[in-house]
This record gives C-alpha cells, sequence and structure tokens, in this order.
C-alpha cells in the first residue's frame, strides 16, 4: 500500500478528482481519497512517480509520505480493532488504525465524547472562566459593579449548546471522515477470545482496545447516602449558585470548583484530609496557593477527617474532625470531589484474562498491552496519568502497538499538567525532591511574578516560579509555576526541559516584551544574576 499526501484539496470534489486521477495510472488496483485529512491510499503496484504525476496534471500536488505496512484484514463481519468506550483515548485510536487501513467498531454506552467532555475539562473550564470573568468586573478598582448577579439556567443553557457543538465538531464529524470507523451506541463486554457482545448483537474482533474511562470516587462516609450531593460528574447541571457549598476534597478539581463558585457568590469551605492541598505539587507553590484562596475568602481545612454527614431540611451537616477537635459544618450544598475510580467493571475482562490491580486499574506494559496481547488499554481505566492528553497519547500509540507490533513506548517524561485555579499552577518534568530521589546534584531558584513587568500591568502578580536544574551540567530538569495563564506558560517550559536544554540556552534567547513567557527567562537568569537589579529585557 502506498500512502501520499495530497495538496490543495478543498472540498470532496477535489478528493474525486484525484482519486480519479490515481486510478487511471498502471497497476493501481484501489484507490481510497481522505479530503479532511489530505492524504490518499493506493494499493497495487503502481510506479510512485507516476502517480505523482497523475495527481500534478490533475492539478493537485503530491508526495510520498511511507511505504504503509500491511496489517491483516479478517473477512466478513471481524473487526481488525474493538474499541470498548468512545472518548479522547478511544478516538485517538480508531483514528489511527483506520489511518492504517483497519476496520474498526467502537462502542460506547453512554454519550459520546467521553468524561473530558461532558463532565470533565470543557464544562468545568466554561464554569471557571464564566466565574472570573464575574469576579474580574466585580472586584476591579476601575469598574463600579452593584447587585450584579450570575443567571445559572442561561449559564446551563449555553454550556449544553457549547457541548453539543464541540460533539458534533470533534466526534460526530470525524466519524464522517474516517469511513473504515463503525460507531454503535450500546455496552461492549468481552465474551472470549476474539468475541465480544455489543448491545444484543456479538461481534469478531482481530485486536482490541479498552478505553472505558473513570468515574467520581466516593468514599465511604456514613450517611452520605442519605443526603443530597453532588460530584464531579453532576455539578455541572446545578441551576442556582449555592448559598454555603461544603467540598470534600482539596485537590484540583475541589479547588477549581471551589474558587469558581466563591467567585459566583457562594460562601465555600474545603475540607481535605491529607495535610495540604495539592500533595503532588512543589510546597511553595501549593502553599501560596492555599493563601491566595484563603484571601477570597475560601475556609480551608487540612489535616481534616470528615466522619459523618447528615441533612435537616435544607442543610446539611459535616462533621469533621481535625486532630483533636471535633466541628461540624453546617452548609446548604455539598460536593464530593475525592478522586476518582476506573470503569473497568462488567466489561467481561475476566473472560479474556485482562488483570487490574487493587484498585481496579487495567494493568498494561509500557506498550500499554495488557496481559492479555490482543487486548490493549489506555485512558483514565489504566490510571497512570489521567489527563485527556495522555489518553490521546496512549490511545494512538496502543493502535499502532496493536496493529504492528510493540514498537512505541509511552514516554510519561514530560507531559506538562495544569491546576486552572487563579492563579493557575502548572508544572513539567521533575519537582525539586523527586530529582534529589534520582541522584542529580540539584539547584533550584524561586521567582516572585512581581519581578515579571507584565504581571504588574495585569494586576496579577500573585504567584512564583520555580526552576529546578543540574548543578552540574546546568540542565533545566523542571519548571513549576503559579501565575496567570501558568497553562499556557508550561509549554515554553515543556520544550526546554524535554529537549534537555540548559541556563545557557535560556538566557540567550529574546522573549516578546512585555509578556508572561518572559518570567521562564527570568527564572532561568536568577541563577547567575539578581534579577531586581536588571533593566529591562537585559541579558
Amino acid at each position: 500500500m502506498i500512502k501520499l499526501k495530497i495538496t490543495g484539496m478543498t472540498c470532496e470534489h477535489c478528493a474525486s478528482t484525484v482519486k480519479k486521477a490515481l486510478e487511471t495510472v498502471r497497476g493501481v488496483e484501489r484507490v481510497s481519497v481522505y479530503f479532511p485529512q489530505g492524504y490518499a491510499q493506493v494499493e497495487g503496484k503502481a510506479n510512485i512517480e507516476e502517480l505523482v504525476e497523475a495527481v500534478r496534471r490533475a492539478g493537485y500536488g503530491a508526495e510520498p509520505l511511507q511505504e504503509c505496512i500491511e496489517i491483516y484484514i479478517p473477512k466478513g463481519d471481524v473487526y481488525d480493532m474493538f474499541i470498548v468506550g468512545g472518548g479522547s483515548a478511544g478516538f485517538a485510536a480508531a483514528i489511527r488504525a483506520s489511518e492504517l487501513g483497519a476496520k474498526v467498531l467502537i462502542a460506547e454506552n453512554s454519550t459520546i465524547g467521553g468524561t473530558c467532555l461532558n463532565r470533565g475539562c470543557i464544562p468545568s473550564k466554561y464554569l471557571i472562566e464564566i466565574a472570573n470573568t464575574f469576579y474580574s468586573l466585580k472586584s476591579s478598582p476601575f469598574v463600579s459593579v452593584e447587585k450584579a448577579q450570575i443567571d445559572m439556567r442561561k449559564v446551563l443553557e449555553a454550556k449544553e449548546e457549547l457541548l453539543e457543538r464541540l460533539r458534533k465538531e470533534k466526534y460526530w464529524n470525524v466519524l464522517d471522515a474516517y469511513p473504515n470507523i463503525e460507531y454503535r451506541e450500546g455496552r461492549g463486554r468481552f465474551l472470549g477470545k476474539g468475541k465480544a457482545i455489543v448491545g444484543e448483537r456479538e461481534v469478531s474482533f482481530w485486536k482490541a482496545l479498552i478505553s472505558t474511562g473513570s468515574r467520581p470516587y466516593v468514599p465511604p462516609i456514613k450517611g452520605l447516602d442519605t443526603v443530597r450531593y453532588y460530584t464531579s460528574d453532576s455539578i455541572f447541571n446545578i441551576d442556582y449558585v449555592p448559598e454555603h457549598l461544603v467540598v470534600i476534597g482539596g485537590g484540583a478539581i475541589g479547588l477549581e470548583l471551589s474558587q469558581a463558585f466563591s467567585r459566583m457568590g457562594s460562601k465555600v469551605t474545603v475540607v481535605e484530609a491529607l495535610p495540604e492541598i495539592l500533595t503532588g505539587e512543589e510546597p511553595e507553590l501549593r502553599e501560596r496557593l492555599k493563601e491566595s484562596l484563603k484571601r477570597e475568602g475560601i475556609e480551608i481545612i487540612t489535616g481534616a477527617v470528615v466522619d459523618e454527614v447528615k441533612q435537616e431540611g435544607e442543610i446539611i451537616y459535616v462533621k469533621v474532625r481535625a486532630g483533636n477537635t471535633n466541628r461540624v459544618i453546617s452548609g446548604t450544598d455539598l460536593l464530593v470531589a475525592t478522586g476518582r475510580k476506573p470503569n473497568t467493571g462488567g466489561v467481561g475482562l475476566e473472560l479474556v484474562g485482562v488483570k487490574t490491580n487493587a484498585k481496579g486499574f487495567i494493568q498494561t506494559n509500557e506498550f500499554m498491552q495488557t496481559t492479555n496481547k490482543d487486548i490493549y488499554a489506555a485512558g483514565d481505566c489504566v490510571g497512570k496519568f489521567m489527563l485527556v492528553t495522555v489518553a490521546a497519547m496512549e490511545g494512538g500509540i496502543a493502535a499502532e502497538n496493536a496493529l504492528l507490533g510493540n514498537k512505541r513506548e509511552v514516554d510519561y517524561r514530560h507531559i506538562p499538567h495544569a491546576v486552572f485555579t487563579d492563579p493557575e499552577l502548572a508544572g513539567v518534568g521533575l519537582k525539586e525532591e523527586e530529582a534529589i530521589r534520582m541522584g542529580y546534584s540539584v539547584d533550584v531558584r524561586i521567582l516572585e511574578f512581581s519581578k515579571v513587568p507584565r504581571a504588574l500591568i495585569s494586576f496579577k502578580h500573585d504567584g512564583l516560579i520555580k526552576t529546578v536544574i543540574d548543578k552540574e551540567t546546568k540542565r533545566i530538569l523542571g519548571i513549576h509555576i503559579l501565575a496567570p495563564h501558568s497553562a499556557e506558560l508550561i509549554h515554553k517550559a515543556v520544550l526546554l526541559v524535554k529537549y534537555g536544554l540548559t541556563l545557557d540556552d535560556v538566557i540567550k534567547t529574546v522573549d516578546v516584551y512585555p509578556t508572561l513567557s518572559e518570567s521562564i527567562k527570568l527564572g532561568a537568569q536568577a541563577f547567575v544574576k539578581d534579577v531586581s537589579k536588571l533593566s529591562c529585557c537585559a541579558e
């Protein structure tokens, strides 16, 4: 099979013209042209130069991409790849498998798009954006806003319109663009080797991918099943602003939603069982974020265990034990944000020899292969990094390995992450303690964002940037940022860490001025100079 990159196509008619041109070449047996993706696949024994010339004569450009490896294509109602789960990991796998020429079936028993689109990244950031816009007006020293309120019903309506649009653009339209992918609504379950059932229909497959995602973990708190509470899945359907929201959980989800509702007008109390919020982050950054949230009026109780909850009328009582102190918090609404658990039950894993760990996450190797050599897994159900970007990466790699053999390993070392509070907290690479444990001779610097001119201009200079380097080589090991828009800034840091650049490499670059991204250069300069004594943009 020959794969050609086609340039100049602007519509399906163009694709049809290219297809006809390629079919005139001697040795061509079958041609498939994919307009949205910009390539053509040619089966047969045609000469590549003659194919390129035929496309050129038709008025378009062509160049060989690669000679695709042939994969096993079963006959009849047998799928090359059966995918259980229609979220980010499942669709990334389906697209990659289709690009390789495979016949794919996706089974999804819930809403297309998975957690990120429907109950996670998109609705949460949408809510946060609305809350931040509202708050910026109320807190501005130059704008007078009296008796402003948020209409949550309109917020819900607009959110649903946005989600419906993205489902169409990012999922339904994708299915239209890849004719080799079949999508069925219904629960997918394995029956045995090469056999599964979707709804009531049995199917046969060669390879399979499990991408069933995750759901909120609800801890066994006494009385919880008798009270009205929200999870990180259901909170986005709330049609009012709570008077007093009690949040159990001080991780990323709990803090993001706590601040959003606080900025919309709720009184918020956060209860975290661990000694600190965001325990996986650098201590200096998480402590500064905690101070910032408290200044906004959010109460944060750490090292606190919830012993019992109960509801009387509209009031929910949360009994909390922190050390030797007992306290009862009375709120109008309760959000349980204590992490997530995998959706691995009821899939028939035991029938195909796919093993899970003690928490129910599917065990995979570096190729995303499960304990069944013909079945792979990706995304939240694997539980390695529960990020949508990671799910998509894992899905694509898993599909390629399943069809072409285990060649690509998943590399988690340079994946950025972010917490979308304000200021945002983002990081990539090693943290200080991680680097020390790995045997590095470590040096660090912490730069106050008040040293960044653009932050002062924006009235948002509450933040830090922590840079971790190898003391001997000056190579950058990790960068961690608490600042406005750090989820955007961190992508500059990703390249520095991934490609092993040094302090000198960063210092000798030139930034646009004034920008927040200049903070990364200032953070590097802090190792060799006192940045408070530098003029603007000085090297």
